[in-house]
């Protein structure tokens, strides 16, 4: 055999090895690889503070470990197009703000379906929504800060953006107590803050696992949470319906994948998320932040998805908040 027919007999048998080994590679157990989890915020708000708080159990559960990817903008809904367009082989995972249930009513050209584009695993922890001022405005309740903002129509408060819940109770806000006050939209809750303990905003709705140490430091005022009782952290703030019957709109965080979800994936996502949540030391660590945990089924996370796509709806109908 000549030293030619040696080199491509063994380059033959090389390529065959590869294309042996590539269907064995295939078969092997999820998940066989790191997994991407999308934080669609800057570091800083209750997502990412959500992501850093279950990612290194969740990747010790499956074995893999879980790598954090912030990818702000558009209220969340660039990191959701981004999983949209991922495969969906349980290698690329979201956690979701309650913006992306209300995000097609109000950001323009998205670049997926919100019921058609998504597997809503698990809706797994909420906290409440808190109404904060500067400490150095002359307002100490609800009843104060409305008389304010009808004294002074200029005055502008911020959100974790366009069409979160901080937006959604800023806005209802409006519509119970008739006040013409001007929104800025932030790419998150922390650079909110940056701009609420400047000066360069008056008042905000947003998540209390974020605003509590600022609160606690006398840096901002609480003045009222949105959630239906009162919060632990906070129990002499009371809560919106007691002064507006009806006011109930806490921030949630929830666990989403692209659609189509191998089953067997699908259940040992769910199975890992369950025994996360369900860890002394990740549910010790989310009650010091304020938050709550849920961690539902499938079903019932799509259920309030819906809900909350509701209530945006009329919303946008009585022109509270401006549909793009």
């Amino acid at each position: 055999m000549t030293r030619i027919s040696r080199c491509l007999l063994g380059a033959a048998a090389l390529v065959a090895t590869m294309l042996g080994a590539t269907p064995a590679l295939a078969q092997q157990p999820y998940p066989n690889q790191p997994i991407r989890l999308i934080v669609p915020f800057a570091p800083g708000g209750a997502v990412d503070q959500t992501a850093r708080t279950i990612s290194g159990a969740l990747g010790k559960q499956l074995g893999q470990s879980v790598v954090i990817e912030n990818k702000p903008g558009a209220s969340g809904s660039l990191g959701a197009a981004d999983l949209a367009r991922a495969k969906p082989d349980g290698y690329t995972l979201m956690l979701a703000l309650d913006s992306q249930a209300v995000n097609h009513f109000t950001v323009k050209n998205l670049r997926f379906d919100t019921f058609g584009s998504f597997d809503y695993l698990s809706l797994l922890v909420t906290t409440p929504q808190v109404l904060v001022v500067r400490s150095d405005m002359p307002v100490k309740n609800l009843d104060q800060l409305v008389a304010y903002l009808k004294a002074h129509p200029a005055t502008s408060y911020g959100s974790a953006g366009t069409a979160s819940a901080g937006h959604v109770n800023s806005a209802q806000l409006s519509l119970a107590r008739q006040l013409a006050t001007t929104h800025i939209p932030y790419k998150g809750a922390a650079p909110l803050l940056t701009d609420l303990l400047g000066g360069h905003i008056q008042y905000a709705f947003a998540g209390l696992s974020v605003m509590l140490p600022h609160i606690q430091a006398g840096k901002i005022r609480a003045l009222a949470v949105s959630s239906p009782k009162r919060s632990a952290q906070l129990p002499d703030v009371p809560t919106m319906s007691e002064s507006i019957p009806g006011f109930e709109y806490p921030t949630w965080i929830g666990l989403v994948a692209p659609k189509g979800l191998p089953q067997e994936v699908r259940e040992k996502i769910l199975s890992a998320t369950r025994d996360v949540m369900h860890d002394p030391e990740v549910a010790r660590r989310f009650a010091e932040n304020a938050f709550d945990i849920v961690n539902n089924s499938p079903e019932a996370f799509t259920a309030r998805v819906r809900k909350d796509s509701d209530v945006m709806s009329d919303l946008v109908k009585r022109r509270v908040i401006a549909a793009e």
